[in-house]
């Protein structure tokens, strides 16, 4: 039973005929697979946001510091722009806006003037901001690792490797879907 306080999806894969019905195929794999993961990333993302501590370090905030930890630790002392921020976690730049406002004034990050473009500001992690990383970064790799321990070592490398390659395809799907777009755009100019 899931643990959340969501409704079920519309469908659910036990529903199969109704929904081979619904969508005029019976090959329902692909939907299966993707309520599957839908369900699975859904869990997984409930049980990470129990990870929360008194420093009121959400997993969004863990993911953005530890990016800027990263960054610096391969050399980038000047710190990332907040776009790019926001492709790195996936979100609109307002939201990063608000988690660097957050993480500023727990005294985590500083932002500071870009040296080559006065209009744009670079964001840098604290040594304050650093040391919570470290800190953490330890136990919520077990906890992340614990996740997984339903599977053996082996099924955890197999799940990587499918998941791998369902990216790989996904990504040149979305890259020639975009240089579609991008050409239909020109030729309408």
């Amino acid at each position: 039973m899931c643990p959340c306080h969501h409704p079920h999806p519309p469908f659910v894969p036990h529903d199969s005929p109704v929904v081979a019905g619904l969508f005029g195929t019976s090959n329902l794999e692909g939907m299966e697979a993707l309520y599957r993961l839908k369900r699975v990333s859904h869990l997984i993302g409930l049980l990470i946001a129990t990870q929360h501590r008194e420093d009121a370090l959400s997993h969004a905030r863990m993911r953005l510091l530890t990016h800027l930890v990263m960054g610096k630790l391969q050399g980038n002392d000047s710190g990332l722009l907040p776009s790019e921020l926001s492709r790195f976690l996936g979100i609109s730049r307002n939201t990063v806006s608000t988690l660097l406002n957050g993480l500023e004034a727990q005294g985590l990050i500083e932002r500071h003037l870009h040296p080559d473009d006065r209009r744009q500001w670079l964001v840098r992690v604290t040594p304050e901001g650093e040391a919570l990383i470290r800190a953490r970064a330890p136990e919520l790799a077990a906890f992340i690792g614990s996740l997984f321990d339903a599977l053996t070592a082996e099924e955890q490398h197999t799940l990587m490797a499918l998941l791998d390659k369902l990216y790989a395809e996904l990504a040149q799907q979305a890259e020639a879907l975009a240089s579609h777009r991008t050409a239909s755009s020109a030729e309408r100019s």
